[in-house]
């Protein structure tokens, strides 16, 4: 029976390598071997995925016109100046985490620091939030590079990184990890897997948020017509509603520079529901004393603005601070018109309102989303047939790259391999698409390609 070499990673596998059996006898795997062996083979890899150019750090749906990007930052991939390291170089090098050094970042941040007002200890970008502080009065010495910010688009791919460097702020590690010297390569390689994953996943990703968004928009027209039913307005009544929300939200001054009691009544409710919903998501949507103070501040400020309101409306009509704060009753200025709304209705139906145009325009980007992922792997295909042409006809000499007749015969084998995939990533957003938009929207660009897409040529190619 043949023997099977097992790896099992636990941590890092170039400190935990097992034993192995090999032809029937005891042997061991060199780690740093091993792991030099693997980038190797994983460099080789990425230069013939650039050679079909193959893009790692693009998201097909979203590469053009992108939409929103996230970024954040992880401050505990830390590296120190004086661990025990090598010096030697990436071999993924500037690929997804920027060179270490950057000089394209040291020179934007030059750049902005020289563009603006920019105060020590107050940074321009985070320096508002203690833990972005960049400067502190303890020591610095040992800390060279401090985490990793990655930028990611709405579908999850990873598109670049950069190592923070934050030298004038001092980081207790919990641990001391030596040889990180690979650490570019490794993280480079995390990313490209899992980009793979989502670029894969990608026509599934998009189907169910589409679905997801046409429940949710399907509930929320109900909610609206159910509103509607109960409180006998029409769409122009909530129209208004949604216009009173808006200027209600836009009302920030702390003072009220008016006596007429309109308006000192719009201001009291408008308090009033900010108070309650605040107090009432104070531990909600906190889990820190620190965001809970600056929660209880706010509040603190907001009710001594809302002391003073109502004393400017007592001095024509009689309010009690403690009930409108604690009861549901109605306001006293609406018993006189019994076809007053108070802002508890007009805010519900306001959300009900904003939510549904919200999912209706998420609806539109996932579906502009799914054209440009159907783009993309139409260009894809088209690009790597093209390549498998030049390959074949007899103008190889003009090839950009040096190759034995052996090395063509294997591109030409990966670049085929590489277009069966693509056709069956067409074939599977293809089906999700259709199954998803059957009977509802336009699927014009599904039917742009003729059936020869869809036939097997490639597999004809490949005999």
């Amino acid at each position: 029976m043949s023997a099977v070499a097992v790896v099992t990673v636990n941590g890092r596998h170039d400190l935990s390598m097992p034993e192995t059996l090999r032809f029937g006898r005891a042997g061991k795997i060199s780690a740093d071997s091993f792991h030099k062996s693997f980038f190797e083979w994983e460099a080789v890899r990425f230069e013939v995925d650039n050679i079909v150019k193959e893009e790692r750090f693009i998201c097909p749906a979203c590469s053009l016109d992108m939409l929103a990007v996230s970024v954040d930052g992880n401050r505990k991939h830390y590296r120190f100046k004086n661990s025990a390291r090598s010096e030697e170089q990436a071999i993924f090098e500037g690929v997804f985490i920027s060179k270490d050094p950057s000089k394209d970042v040291a020179r934007f941040v030059d750049y902005i620091h020289s563009t603006t007002k920019h105060v020590s200890g107050r940074g321009v970008c985070g320096g508002e939030w203690s833990a972005a502080r960049e400067t502190s009065k303890r020591s610095t010495s040992k800390l060279d590079e401090e985490g990793l910010e990655l930028a990611v688009c709405r579908h999850g791919v990873l598109l670049c990184a950069l190592n923070m460097y934050r030298g004038e702020i001092f980081a207790y590690p919990l641990y001391l990890q030596e040889k990180l010297a690979r650490r570019t390569d490794m993280l480079t390689l995390l990313a490209m897997r899992w980009n793979q994953q989502k670029i894969n996943n990608l026509a599934t990703s998009l189907s169910h948020r589409h679905q997801k968004a046409t429940k949710a928009l399907q509930s929320q027209m109900q909610a609206l017509e159910t509103m509607k039913a109960q409180l006998a307005v029409t769409e122009s009544q909530l129209e208004d509603w949604v216009n009173d929300g808006k200027e209600w939200a836009e009302a920030t001054s702390t003072k009220t520079t008016t006596d007429d009691a309109d308006a000192l009544a719009s201001r009291i409710e408008v308090l009033v529901a900010s108070i309650k919903r605040r107090s009432q998501r104070l531990y909600k949507d906190t889990d820190g004393n620190k965001a809970r103070a600056r929660i209880r501040c706010k509040i603190r400020k907001e009710m001594e603005i809302l002391t003073s309101v109502v004393e400017s409306y007592n001095s024509t009509e009689s309010l009690c601070l403690e009930n409108i704060l604690s009861e549901e009753n109605a306001w006293p200025w609406q018993l006189p018109h019994s076809d007053s709304v108070d802002l508890k209705t007009k805010r519900r139906a306001f959300d009900i309102v904003n939510a549904i145009r919200r999912l209706q325009e998420e609806k539109k980007i996932v579906l502009i989303e799914m054209d440009h992922h159907w783009r993309a792997l139409q260009t894809r295909g088209d690009g790597l047939k093209e390549l498998s042409c030049l390959l074949s006809s007899e103008t190889m000499q003009n090839l950009p790259w040096v190759l034995s007749e052996e090395g063509l015969r294997g591109l030409q084998s990966t670049i085929l391999r590489k277009r069966q995939n693509i056709t069956e990533r067409k074939l599977q957003a293809r089906a999700c698409y259709l199954q998803v938009w059957s009977g509802a929207e336009n699927v014009n660009f599904l039917h742009r390609d003729s059936a020869d897409d869809y036939d097997s040529d490639s597999d004809s190619d490949m005999d």
